[in-house]
């Protein structure tokens, strides 16, 4: 784990946005842009709306990620095979992650942020996706929405949020709903 015990506990246990800055983050650009993950969701909307209270009119780049049909799980029932069309599982879940990421740039920018939009395909999870993107862009920070899960519920469900924390480098700002 990267992420201090000091710092995971205030994540984990705050109903504020809570800004996590690792002493080996990446030096970034002046003019690097904020990475915002947004998948529709009301905490993402939330999460776009107090990143631009925080910076401001800075440059931004709102993140959609979808996944490949082979990274998703299989479905089906016992003694029945299923065979799905992946290309139109695929296609939907693209067109999914682009309707996401121009309301999120839309809102990014209603917000007060120079926010542009890009989607995102990950053939692994997504928060790999989501953190190689960031990487991508030398993001300044990384700015996520999160349900707040807590106890056995967040061990069970696995979180982008808290999986970007733990595994990333660059500074997070996780956004509660609750």
């Amino acid at each position: 784990m990267l992420l201090g015990s000091v710092s995971n506990h205030v994540v984990h246990h705050t109903t504020r946005p809570t800004f996590v800055v690792r002493h080996d983050a990446p030096e970034t650009h002046t003019d690097a842009p904020i990475a915002l993950c947004y998948d529709g969701s009301s905490d993402a909307k939330l999460a776009l709306e107090r990143a631009g209270e925080l910076f401001g009119d800075r440059r931004a780049v709102v993140l959609a990620a979808w996944q490949t049909a082979h990274a998703l799980p299989g479905y089906g029932l016992e003694g029945a095979a299923y065979i799905p069309d992946f290309e139109q599982i695929e296609q939907a879940a693209e067109k999914a992650a682009s309707a996401a990421a121009a309301e999120g740039c839309e809102r990014a920018q209603a917000a007060g942020l120079a926010a542009e939009s890009r989607v995102v395909r990950a053939s692994g999870t997504l928060w790999q996706a989501l953190m190689a993107a960031a990487e991508q862009d030398d993001a300044v920070a990384i700015v996520l929405g999160s349900r707040g899960l807590r106890g056995a519920k967040s061990l069970l469900i696995g979180s982008v949020s808290n999986s970007v924390l733990h595994h990333t480098k660059r500074p997070v700002l996780v956004v509660r709903s609750s």
